[in-house]
């Protein structure tokens, strides 16, 4: 079984990207993905956060078990079992910066790709050791988001989104 997942940084409006996931991955060979994915740096620490479709914190999962397991024993099946459907890859400790991960679905394995695997993106890739992500539009012209808590915008499928 395949899992999909969209991952987004809370403070962009452009950043995204879409992985595909084997359901038996662990999330210590997501996380070896993800790094070079991204370009992080492989040794400093992370986290996994799992929450449930409430948004509730369901578990915590480290390189040690905190109590609910260790990355390199807690895959991707585990957790959608257990009803975590979203996921925060903390990737700075200190100033709680992370990726969230949305769950989208599941399809059907393919021998053609080499799973993960990235199948659609957007924006640039975070600065790992920056305090906080800035959007570069095309132009190369950094921007910060301009959205009020209580402002709704329209995304580009045309849904409303708050």
């Amino acid at each position: 079984m395949i899992y999909t997942y969209r991952a987004l940084i809370p403070e962009s409006k452009v950043f995204f990207r879409v992985y595909e996931v084997k359901s038996e991955m662990t999330l210590f060979s997501f996380n070896a993905f993800i790094l070079n994915d991204l370009g992080f740096a492989p040794d400093q620490m992370v986290l996994f956060r799992g929450y449930d479709k409430k948004g509730v914190l369901c578990s915590e999962y480290g390189l040690f078990d905190m109590g609910d397991g260790a990355i390199d024993a807690v895959s991707f099946e585990k957790m959608i079992r257990k009803g975590e459907v979203e996921f925060h890859y903390v990737f700075d400790l200190r100033e709680e910066r992370y990726i969230r991960f949305l769950y989208e679905g599941e399809g059907e394995f393919s021998n053609k790709i080499s799973y993960p695997c990235m199948i659609s993106e957007k924006g640039r890739n975070p600065d790992q050791f920056s305090k906080r992500y800035e959007d570069i539009d095309e132009y190369g012209e950094a921007h910060e988001p301009i959205v009020e808590e209580d402002q709704i915008y329209t995304d580009e499928s045309g849904e409303d989104n708050e």
